[in-house]
């Protein structure tokens, strides 16, 4: 084990020369969760109202998708399933809490469906 360590510098060095690209960067090893600014919202066992948190957001004034929400939501530390959050946003669509369209390049996405909106 003590030896192990010793060379540990060495392995290291090695693993950050197999990530270096030609001209001497990095490549970035950053999760894209951190790159997004994604909203804080308060930590529920709800998957619906995590969902209608974060769509009343600024972020969720754009139209996001399942992935995306799955993303801010992993962001704040609340984990559903994908068929999970996929049946909750369709139930939040048919209760008129959310609205969903599909989007040529995207797929479905989805917006807080808003005082006032035509449905």
């Amino acid at each position: 084990v003590i030896s192990t360590l010793d060379e540990l510098g060495g392995i290291v060095g090695k693993v950050q020369d197999a990530f270096k690209l030609e001209g001497g960067t990095n490549l970035s090893l950053k999760p894209r969760a951190a790159m997004e600014d994604f909203p804080k919202i308060p930590v529920t066992n709800q998957c619906s109202e995590a969902v209608i948190s974060l769509l009343s957001t600024d972020w969720g004034k754009t139209p996001r998708t399942l992935s995306e929400i799955r993303e801010a939501m992993e962001a704040n530390a609340i984990f559903f399933p994908k068929t999970t959050l996929s049946g909750v946003l369709v139930w939040l669509v048919k209760k008129n809490k959310i609205r969903r369209w599909k989007d040529k390049r995207r797929g479905y996405v989805y917006t807080i469906h808003e005082v006032g909106d035509d449905g």
